[in-house]
């Protein structure tokens, strides 16, 4: 099979002793668990889709196996590659630490897929956000096939942070300890290439790391975002969107980019409903539906009635972990098409 000639960028290792059923073994799993496309699966081969950010693919060879990473730009090929580390690691430890690639980064260099960036503005949203405007050197990464990325914020008393570095074997090394850094997810609510300037929505709640940085940041402060990564923005016309709080800046960003003749609905949960004031302009087919928190939380079971009868609908699902599990495991009951719904986590309570 050819790979995809969007995938330009390649990089390759060879795992000496590793047993390559056990090693398609292990990315046949996470598949399943990230809902991933096996593109081909054989007993000398397995390739695996990860959705558009590139491609793995393990083949068997007399001495071991042979690995290689596919994706179009370079923070895709390092997140592909942190994502192969940490699977190896757990089928065999030592050959996680001693693989190299060929064509990588060099070891202790920041990985591309850090940027560092300048602070423009901070400024009020609604009741419960603010819109943090920054801007970096190259954000050209910053596409609709990820809107996902993560800030990068060392402690509050700390003068000289400790930012990530490639190891020997292309896997990011993270701060740990009193150097830790905290790393909440956010997403692009806007981003202007010629300019370099992204924005995104930081919801205020209190004991909030994010929000107490956010309250504290001023233009010319820096800050470090890694990314992009995670979801991107749908490929539908039929569409039902439900989230909470955190999810509304996604929600955001797809209602924006939706056809002008989408049709469907957004059901949105949040303190007073629609008097939270998060501005959202959908197409004249889609319906919004506010929920107030204050009367409860029918997040999960809207969904769950919806769905069913709108199978050909694009189902988005993003609140609260214990909400999100039982949309996740009616959708995987029913062996819906991963390609038809995106269910996250958005967060947890303690």
């Amino acid at each position: 099979m050819t790979i995809s000639p969007t995938f330009t960028l390649e990089t390759r290792t060879t795992l000496a002793g590793l047993d390559f059923a056990a090693l398609a073994g292990t990315m046949r799993q996470q598949a399943q668990v990230y809902e991933l496309e096996i593109l081909e699966d054989s007993a000398q081969r397995i390739l695996v889709e990860v959705r558009d950010f590139g491609r793995l693919q393990a083949e068997a060879r007399a001495e071991g196996c042979e690995v290689r990473l596919h994706a179009a730009l370079p923070d895709r090929l390092q997140m592909l590659q942190d994502s192969f580390v940490e699977q190896l690691r757990g089928l065999q430890p030592q050959a996680a630490e001693t693989l190299r690639w060929q064509g990588g980064e060099a070891a202790g260099a920041v990985p591309p897929n850090v940027h560092f960036t300048t602070v423009q503005s901070v400024t009020p949203l609604g009741r419960s956000f603010l819109r943090v405007t920054i801007k970096g050197d190259d954000l050209s990464g910053f596409r609709d096939d990820a809107i996902h990325f993560r800030l990068l914020l060392p402690p509050s008393d700390c003068e000289t942070p400790e930012w990530p570095r490639l190891g020997e074997n292309g896997a990011t090394i993270w701060p740990k300890g009193e150097m830790a850094l905290h790393r909440p997810v956010y997403t692009t609510r806007k981003i202007c290439h010629q300019s370099g300037e992204m924005a995104f929505d930081i919801f205020v709640h209190e004991g909030g790391r994010a929000t107490e940085w956010a309250n504290r940041a001023r233009p010319g402060d820096r800050l470090a975002i890694a990314g992009p990564g995670g979801g991107g923005i749908p490929d539908a016309r039929k569409i039902l969107l439900y989230g909470d709080e955190t999810a509304l800046p996604a929600i955001a960003r797809i209602l924006d980019s939706l056809p002008a003749d989408a049709s469907g609905a957004a059901v949105l949960l949040a303190d007073g409903g629609a008097d939270c004031g998060y501005p959202l302009t959908p197409p004249a087919g889609i319906t919004l539906r506010w929920l107030d928190r204050r009367q409860g939380n029918a997040l999960t079971e809207l969904a769950l009635a919806a769905w069913p009868e709108h199978r050909d609908h694009f189902l988005w699902f993003a609140a609260e972990k214990s909400q999100t599990q039982p949309v996740r495991t009616a959708v995987k009951d029913a062996q819906a098409d991963p390609a038809t719904h995106y269910i996250a986590a958005y967060w947890s309570k303690p």
